[in-house]
């Protein structure tokens, strides 16, 4: 891995660990909480230094990836506070949050097991079914977890 390869993939990892704080503290990643920021900083540094990898050279999915990260991270930051007060907006915004996370565990999951085990990897690029496999389960935990993002966000507030 190169050095730039290295502070991307640490730099993830600690958004990664935000988010499950965040989570795990409001059952959302709220843009405007203490946790919620750093997550949306860090990501949005995650996404940037994703630009300058590239095995085959050029623009790649994992780019495109990258931009509709930071795509979102500036919807949900641009519905503002507002959207605390209004549930409709609160959903898009939970939406475009979780989206981040999910999108940032693709490339994350992929890279991953191109990696491990050291000398034997598990998977051979994107379109290995262990890889396909890991997607299609996380793709069934982005519904749940919105599912269950939404019903908190519905509840009256205490």
């Amino acid at each position: 891995m190169s050095i730039l390869g290295i502070v991307h993939t640490i730099i993830a990892i600690i958004a990664l660990l935000f988010a499950i704080a965040a989570l795990i503290q409001e059952g959302i990643i709220n843009p405007f909480s203490n946790t919620g920021k750093i997550y949306s900083i860090l990501t949005a540094i995650a996404s940037v230094t994703s630009f300058g990898l590239s095995k085959a050279g050029g623009f790649n999915p994992g780019h495109g990836i990258g931009i509709l990260i930071l795509i979102l991270l500036g919807v949900a930051y641009l519905l503002g506070r507002q959207a605390s007060r209004k549930r409709s907006l609160l959903l898009i915004q939970v939406f475009c949050m979780t989206l981040t996370l999910f999108l940032s565990l693709i490339p994350a999951i992929n890279e991953t097991l191109l990696r491990v085990p050291v000398g034997h990897p598990l998977s051979d690029g994107p379109t290995s079914p262990i890889v396909q496999s890991c997607i299609k389960v996380l793709l069934g935990l982005l519904v749940v977890g919105l599912v269950l993002q939404f019903f908190k966000v519905r509840q009256p507030a205490k």
